[in-house]
């Protein structure tokens, strides 16, 4: 303590005539796998990346010569290949060799390799509930964002949730096939517990204007996908001041130390015009 008081004299004494530059360790960079397995088509997909140096800007360093498989409990196993149709923004994302989707019960399996290390994780896919039906109302206590012009108008969920098991889910919106955030480092996740059995009206976090198409997609989770997702909006939206405690990086079904999780879920979506 007494070693720190000195150090922040110091700084109020010469800081107008001094630059303060931190000397911060660098640690080494660890790979990052973003894995997706679900039971609709077109959404499997995984992504590998390193981390970045503190002072670095710009995306994170993709892996591109990655060896990534997909397997279930059957032995079946799906090898994706890097960027297939070498799209500018997919460098790091592998797709499946051969299109599959996967199967409520099944368990996944997720091997990648890179330089030599293997890193290993599995989840299962539960079902999901289905979403009876979206509303939409008006919020006039909305204030208007500048850039937002007119997104006054939030879409209510309406389903039934099972309560004879334990289900945990993860939220996505989209306005006109764009994935929104009401702020961007919102997490959208919920256990059955806190929706209840009837989710009667549960308002979107995400605000349309007139004509917008909203999306909702309702992801099922392992418990293992929940306590991810939570340790994950702890990090995004830690609070803790100047000297408050460093937060941890998610907890992962990875194995050897990557960041990251891969899920496995089934999705429940549903759409609707917004019309006065």
């Amino acid at each position: 303590m007494r070693k720190l008081i000195v150090i922040l004299i110091a700084f109020i004494f010469y800081s107008c005539e001094e630059t303060v530059v931190l000397d911060l360790k660098q640690t080494p960079s660890k790979v990052v796998i973003e894995g997706l397995v679900t039971d609709k088509p077109g959404y499997q997909s995984v992504k590998v990346t390193r981390t970045a140096d503190f002072y670095s800007s710009g995306k994170t360093p993709r892996i591109t010569n990655a060896s990534v498989v997909v397997s279930d409990d059957l032995g079946n196993e799906i090898a994706f290949v890097h960027n297939p149709n070498n799209h500018p923004d997919s460098t790091g994302i592998y797709l499946p060799e051969t299109a599959f989707t996967g199967v409520v019960g099944r368990t996944y399996a997720l091997r990648v390799e890179v330089d030599g290390v293997e890193y290993l994780a599995q989840d299962k896919l539960l079902p999901v509930t289905n979403i009876d039906s979206l509303k939409v109302q008006k919020n006039p206590d909305q204030v208007e964002d500048p850039k937002d012009e007119g997104k006054i108008y939030e879409v209510l969920l309406f389903a039934r949730e099972p309560q004879n098991q334990k289900d945990f889910y993860l939220f996505k919106f989209y306005r006109n096939d764009t994935l929104t955030y009401f702020i961007d480092t919102d997490v959208y996740y919920s256990d059955d517990e806190l929706l209840g059995e009837k989710i009667d009206g549960v308002p979107s976090p995400v605000y349309y204007g007139l004509n917008d198409v909203a999306t909702v997609e309702m992801y099922s989770m392992s418990r293992q996908g929940y306590v991810y997702y939570n340790d994950l909006n702890l990090l995004l939206n830690n609070d803790g001041g100047m000297f408050g405690s460093i937060p941890a990086s998610p907890r992962t079904n990875l194995s050897n130390g990557a960041l990251g999780f891969f899920q496995v879920s089934a999705i429940a979506t549903s759409s609707v015009v917004i019309l006065e």
